[in-house]
């Protein structure tokens, strides 16, 4: 028996590659495991659920906004026998060029060429197509992030081998870095966007350009590895925008890296140039190549102005939308920590480990070297600085930290081969009390982290395979190797220690999609029953799925936000002049930007955005000859100004606008309303929180007919002390309000309302009533009667400045006191909690009128 184990041990040991496949294939089959979760949906248990958030396949949504508008772009590339992304071609200076006239349109604008992640959909879509008929893009592009994510693993692997020569330090880095909470959630299926495409290549080109360092007493290798870096450095702008991020952090090492051969008189100094040159000066010519000369150069100077992405913009004047962003919001040190590795000591441990790579263990005896630890000390420096500036940049730290912790692995394995004596009343308790509690705490999630999902049976079968061959040959090892045994138990013990908190904590893994059937029943009308030059006027979150959905013009999005249009459109929803709100949609619709941009007329006239924005809000609720007069007798114009103006504002042909609400623009009511309210002659720099904004507070409620009353209940505060509840009694002739205070001896006295006004609608009709004059704030409720006798009670605490928006008479009310905004369809909307139908489509009558 003994003699069998020790054969099985040596054939791995000569044929190290196929343990190393097989390391490989475990790694990238855990990570397209873990992303696969969540394809299951186990967001709900709820069937009816399921179902809305799944085509009619039964193939989920992809989740997200933004991965819409690449799958809108994959289904015009395949649309155009493969020829470009655009919905049509332009001439543009004596050239066709693709050109995308639904996003921010009207005008739309130019588009680029193929990405990176339209391709890979397209190679799924015609793999999996072929072998079943109902497959979509959209199926294919779920899949996208997750297959491209099995490849994670392979670089930082192999980076952590070559620093430490260890395979279990290599596979701690790899299982870290495809748990990592921040690449999880961003590479999961279904989030079929961009953020796979920023890290995989950054990984191949780091990893490629040690290779080369590490091989640089061969001219030869040292110079292939190098050209293979710089090939991928020149594909990165295919991928992704901040390819340059990888070109400079490679550059600054190199560059240091080359000082510090020639101080210490290096006998590779040449062969480090040549490498240095070919990674460099060959990625820069096959940038230049894909983005021009120009784009090379204002990309490797990006860094320059990152400093100002959160700032409120004081050029334009116009309100900075990615203030309020969530993933630009300015981290704090935890959302930093649990963002990147999870929790504060697997921190510590990848900073330790890069701090470690400065020793080699690789030789007979340890020595300095740099060269890897240069280059990830340089990375984790500037994504540390990066991730700072926006929470969305911490998944850029986790490569580095991953490394970091599979160094801090493979060189503690390191240490005690070589220092066993000396260390083992150290490190063997610390690891061994360690591991205990890591066992204690996880290991009843040990088989739900082997076997997360069950959706894609063969990568389960693979990565069980892959386990079970190297967990076999691993205890043959231990058991034939018995005087190393001890310290190849406590390896693994470290590796268990390291990864068992981060891959928990990637099980279970779940994402709810926003699109879902309800609001595709919605989308589908405005895509066949309205006209081919209609626009989509809504908040920019979900711009995105519009686009795709309807294909029809959509005013902004989630590449477009940051525009003027966030004023314009916010405005238009918490103005309470309907004439106002119909002339900016007006406006947008037919001529865009046109009427307020750096060339307008007024701009050039007044040199001031505020003075131009309150000109616009005073002439567009007026007929064309009132604002003519306007602009001719108050602003200074010429008859033949005011006709360029009015051509833009009141039109004589115009585009028909459909508006959009949804539940959760309730709930981001003091975001848009805080644009649209926006003061213009506060400084820039003033904080959103000092500006005006409006807000809605949905409550619970109930109601019920007694002898005629309709009687209704809405609970508005409850302490340890007492309870306010507010009762209305409804009847024909009067509507009464009243709160009552009910305290901890349940005793009740009754008290007036503090709301300003109540705004009730029930049996379709809707009714007004002021409460108390100085109230700040409203109470909208809203009745809609079951089958049983009983309400659904929708209730609201609104802000004053709210009360009679135009949002508040459209999504609360239906339209209610609106003579040109009407409701043309509604639909569920299961994405956030709210009225329902909660997806309205309304049409914007602009009439003749205002031609007059």
């Amino acid at each position: 028996m003994g003699e069998f184990l020790n054969k099985v041990s040596d054939f791995f040991k000569k044929n190290e590659k196929i343990k190393i496949i097989l390391i490989l294939l475990f790694i990238g089959m855990m990570s397209f495991q873990i992303r696969a979760q969540t394809a299951d949906m186990a967001f709900t248990d709820n069937s009816y659920l399921q179902d809305m958030f799944s085509d009619d396949n039964g193939r989920m949504y992809l989740t997200a906004l933004d991965p819409y508008y690449y799958l809108r772009m994959t289904e015009n590339y395949v649309n155009s026998d493969y020829s470009n992304v655009g919905e049509t071609t332009v001439e543009v200076d004596g050239k066709n060029v693709p050109y995308d006239t639904l996003q921010y349109a009207p005008p739309g604008h130019k588009v680029g060429s193929v990405s990176a992640l339209s391709i890979a959909t397209v190679l799924v879509y015609s793999v999996w197509n072929s072998i079943d008929s109902t497959v979509t893009l959209m199926n294919a592009a779920f899949w996208v992030p997750a297959i491209m994510s099995i490849f994670l693993g392979i670089p930082v692997f192999f980076i952590v081998r070559r620093n430490t020569a260890s395979n279990i330090g290599g596979l701690v880095g790899a299982l870290i870095l495809i748990s990592s909470p921040s690449l999880l959630y961003k590479t999961s299926a279904g989030f079929s966007d961009t953020p796979i495409f920023e890290i995989l290549p950054l990984l191949f080109i780091v990893w490629m350009v040690m290779e080369a360092i590490h091989e640089q007493e061969n001219s030869k290798k040292s110079g292939i590895f190098g050209g293979i870096a710089a090939i991928l450095i020149g594909l990165y702008p295919m991928m992704w925008s901040g390819w340059w991020y990888a070109f400079d952090i490679t550059a600054g090492f190199l560059v240091l890296y080359l000082a510090y051969e020639y101080l210490t008189k290096s006998k590779n100094l040449k062969n480090v140039i040549t490498t240095s040159l070919i990674t460099l000066v060959g990625g820069a010519v096959l940038v230049s190549l894909s983005t021009g000369l120009s784009g090379f150069i204002n990309g490797i100077l990006s860094p320059i102005g990152f400093t100002v992405i959160n700032e409120a913009t004081k050029i334009t004047g116009w309100p900075n939308v990615y203030t309020t962003v969530s993933e630009l919001a300015i981290p704090t040190v935890t959302d930093i920590i649990e963002n990147s590795v999870g929790n504060i000591w697997l921190l510590i441990a990848g900073i330790s480990g890069i701090l470690l790579s400065f020793v080699s263990f690789r030789h007979d005896k340890q020595k300095i070297d740099i060269k890897y630890a240069l280059y990830l000390t340089l990375w984790l420096m500037a994504t540390v600085y990066a991730a700072t500036k926006g929470i969305r940049f911490v998944a850029l730290m986790t490569p580095a930290l991953a490394i970091g912790i599979g160094i801090f692995a493979g060189q503690i394995e390191n240490i005690i081969k070589r220092y066993e004596k000396k260390v083992e009343y150290i490190l063997y308790p610390v690891i061994g009390i360690l591991s205990v509690i890591s066992l204690i705490k996880y290991g009843g999630e040990i088989l739900n982290i082997i076997i997360p999902t069950t959706y894609v049976p063969i990568a389960v079968y693979l990565s069980i395979i892959a386990l079970l061959v190297l967990a076999i040959y691993k205890i043959i090892d231990i058991i034939s190797e018995k005087e190393q045994a001890v310290k190849k138990v406590f390896g693994i013990l470290l590796a268990f220690m390291l990864v068992f908190p981060s891959m928990a904590a990637a099980v279970p893994f779940y994402t709810a999609p926003t699109m879902n059937n309800g609001w595709m029943d919605s989308l589908s009308w405005i895509k066949s029953e309205t006209p081919e030059n209609s626009v989509v006027t809504c908040w920019w979150d979900n711009g995105h799925i519009y686009t795709w959905a309807t294909r029809k013009m959509v005013t902004f999005d989630g590449g477009s936000q940051n525009t003027p249009r966030a004023y314009w459109v916010g405005h238009a929803f918490s103005t309470s002049d309907e004439n106002l709100s119909v002339g900016i949609l007006r406006m947008l619709a037919t001529s865009g930007d046109s009427a307020y941009d750096d060339n307008s007329i007024l701009i050039k006239k007044t040199g001031s955005i505020k003075d131009t924005v309150d000109i616009l809000n005073k002439i567009l609720p007026l007929t064309r000859t009132e604002a003519k007069a306007s602009l001719v007798n108050n602003y200074d114009l010429t008859d033949a100004e005011a006709e360029e103006v009015l051509d833009l504002t009141h039109p004589k042909v115009t585009n028909p606008d459909y508006l959009i609400t949804y539940n959760r623009m309730t709930n981001i009511a003091s975001v848009w309303s805080m644009f649209g309210n926006w003061n213009f002659s506060l400084p820039a720099s003033t904080e959103n929180s000092d500006r005006e904004m409006g807000y809605y507070q949905q409550l619970s409620g109930s109601a019920q007919d007694i002898n005629g009353t309709t009687v209704v209940y809405i609970p508005l505060q409850e302490t340890d002390s007492y309870r306010v509840i507010n009762i209305l009694e409804i009847t024909d002739s009067e509507i009464k309000s009243a709160n009552a205070v009910i305290d901890s001896n349940n005793q009740t006295s009754m008290q007036s309302p503090n709301f300003h006004k109540l705004i009730l609608k029930v049996n379709g009709n809707v009714y007004e009533q002021e409460t108390n004059e100085n109230g700040d704030y409203s109470e909208i409720v809203r009745l809609e009667k079951l089958s049983d006798g009983t309400y659904q009670v929708y209730a609201w605490v609104s802000s004053k400045n709210l009360e009679d928006s135009i949002y508040t008479k459209l999504h609360f009310l239906d339209g209610y006191g609106l003579e040109k905004i009407s409701l043309e369809k509604e639909s569920v909307d299961p994405t956030s909690y709210g009225i329902q139908p909660g997806f309205k489509v309304y049409s914007v009558d602009y009439g003749t009128d205002y031609l007059n």
